[in-house]
């Protein structure tokens, strides 16, 4: 076998290993469940108050919780057992679309500020299977990374209603991405949306993660990213997001 085969061979199995490695490494996956199973529902339920949560609301199905990782970081959680972006559930039009209703209370993060925070900087979104921490379903709520969002506003007239690979990488890392108008927002999940482009390609949801933020005409960008050992990419879109909202500096 020639050598550089053998050198290709041993960092694909090294790279397999460090992907294992940070995957394993999570902590316990269940804290966000217990939190809202045995915290927040319940004392919403027997005392009108959702602490340790933001926000407990029964009849929609979600919770708002304060993530301790960031200063600006919010999540929509569900109130029932949903494993996360490869949830069949979430297939079956079963459950309600957590990813949109993240988006209807991104006004949680300029209330942590108590000053407003521009729609066109922040963003939520959600990691794939490899790139989370948790095994129940969390929609993050924070900002854009000022590079990411430079980025995107510099390419944003390229990007139309068709799923296109992004010219540039975003954190290192490969990201397609297409918009949504205002209108499809308001009847379409965003998380569908990428199931049909995941399907065309014979892929599996639980190795992406998806990302949604605002353009200037109104409309929504998706973006969204694969599991690839190549990359050292565990699907986490989450990474395009800034906690201190670093954005709030250049107005």
């Amino acid at each position: 076998m020639k050598r550089g085969a053998v050198f290709t061979i041993a960092g694909g199995l090294l790279c397999g290993l460090v992907f294992v490695g940070v995957w394993k490494w999570r902590g316990n996956p269940d804290a966000l469940w217990h939190i809202v199973s045995q915290q927040c529902v319940p004392d919403q339920q027997q005392r009108q108050n959702p602490s340790p949560c933001l926000e407990v609301d029964l009849d929609r199905g979600y919770t708002l919780f304060k993530d301790q990782n960031g200063p600006l970081h919010d999540l929509l959680i569900p109130v029932d057992k949903v494993s996360g972006i490869e949830d069949p559930a979430l297939s079956r039009y079963l459950l309600p679309h957590y990813f949109a209703q993240a988006w209807r209370h991104r006004n949680v993060l300029s209330d942590g500020l108590k000053k407003p925070i521009p729609d066109q900087f922040v963003s939520v979104a959600i990691n794939s299977r490899y790139g989370r921490s948790q095994n129940q379903l969390h929609v993050h709520i924070a900002c854009l990374n000022p590079d990411v969002f430079n980025t995107l506003t510099q390419q944003s007239a390229a990007i139309n209603e068709q799923w296109r690979v992004l010219p540039t990488r975003l954190n290192g890392h490969t990201y397609a991405a297409r918009t949504l108008s205002a209108a499809d927002a308001d009847t379409l999940d965003p998380l569908e949306v990428l199931r049909a482009y995941v399907d065309a390609r014979a892929d599996v949801m639980s190795d992406y993660g998806l990302l949604m933020t605002p353009r200037a005409d109104g409309s929504l960008l998706l973006l969204t990213t694969q599991l690839s050992l190549t990359e050292l990419n565990l699907g986490s879109a989450g990474e395009l997001q800034d906690y201190r909202c670093d954005l709030m500096n250049q107005l």
